[in-house]
């Protein structure tokens, strides 16, 4: 067995790591001597028809990532190919970053750093907490359950949004169904995003979804900024029809300077590093070692695509 290793995001120890552990399968870092690999480990951005093309052996492709919008989901299941990725890697790191960008604009935090640079003591009247609010949490995978875990120890009540009637850890309540997806969004005080972009979640929430929600109501987006309509977020806080907004990823990215989302008071954008953190890398070696695993024995994978 070849596989080829993407080291985009990788190191050389990590490609030794394996080459160590299973001195029987063949690993090859240099992609022009790996084109007739079985299997690759890769970024989503190789994952599409006229790369795969390319690999006329391919059996297996792991991801390096969690999402796979880019990839070409369709013709990678019409050759057969196992497709996997990298789901539980990211998400810890994730949860925390929601929660920091709730603080943010619960806990005045932009006002206080400003004053910092000043040195002025000056007090802000402190709205909104987390304790005993609703939680609305749209997708419900392993960044939603996460999410959830943590947001509980706050005496929250939670409820999710799923495709279909799911009993889940640490949620109060699973809403499924178009209807279901309405009632989350009237419920909540936090409204999350955590699930996948494709063709059925491709701007599902827009202008009308966005009236919906509190006035008092925060939305965050550590998906993809395509499943907003991002104009109509714009519209939804410059009118204040919704309090703010915590967005690690918009549309498109980067987010041009000149973008009216960066002048508007009640936003918080970070460039899509949500999912950075001391551990992220030992966790994806870890996840794709596992999957490697189950792979050369036969065993059930746990993340199919």
């Amino acid at each position: 067995m070849k596989i080829w290793i993407d080291m985009t995001m990788l190191k050389d120890e990590h490609f030794d790591y394996f080459v160590k552990k299973y001195p029987k399968i063949t690993f090859e870092s240099n992609l022009e001597k790996a084109y007739d690999a079985d299997a690759i480990f890769c970024m989503p951005g190789v994952a599409v028809k006229n790369k795969l093309e390319l690999f006329p052996n391919l059996k297996w492709i792991q991801l390096l990532t969690a999402g796979y919008d880019p990839v070409d989901v369709d013709y990678i299941h019409q050759k057969n190919i196992v497709l996997t990725n990298a789901k539980d890697v990211f998400s810890i790191q994730i949860a925390e970053d929601v929660i920091s960008k709730i603080l943010y604009f619960n806990k005045n935090i932009k006002a206080y750093a400003n004053q910092m640079d000043s040195g002025t003591w000056k007090h802000h009247k402190v709205n909104h907490e987390i304790s005993l609010s609703t939680i609305g949490i749209i997708g419900t995978g392993s960044i939603g359950l996460e999410v959830a875990k943590r947001l509980k120890a706050f005496e929250t009540n939670i409820v999710g949004y799923k495709r279909k009637r799911e009993e889940l850890p640490h949620f109060d309540k699973i809403y499924y169904g178009r209807d279901g997806l309405y009632q989350v969004l009237k419920e909540s005080d936090y409204v999350i995003i955590s699930l996948p972009l494709n063709k059925d979640t491709f701007h599902l929430i827009g202008k009308k979804e966005l009236q919906m929600m509190k006035p008092s109501a925060l939305l965050i987006n550590v998906a993809r900024g395509d499943i907003v309509d991002q104009d109509a977020l714009v519209e939804a806080l410059a009118n204040k029809t919704i309090r703010g907004a915590g967005l690690d990823v918009t549309s498109p990215e980067p987010l041009p300077s000149d973008h009216p989302l960066w002048k508007l008071r009640n936003v918080f954008i970070t460039p899509h590093n949500s999912s950075s953190g001391p551990y992220m890398l030992k966790r994806l070696i870890d996840e794709v070692d596992d999957t490697l695993n189950r792979y050369i024995n036969n065993e059930t994978l746990d993340n199919i695509i």
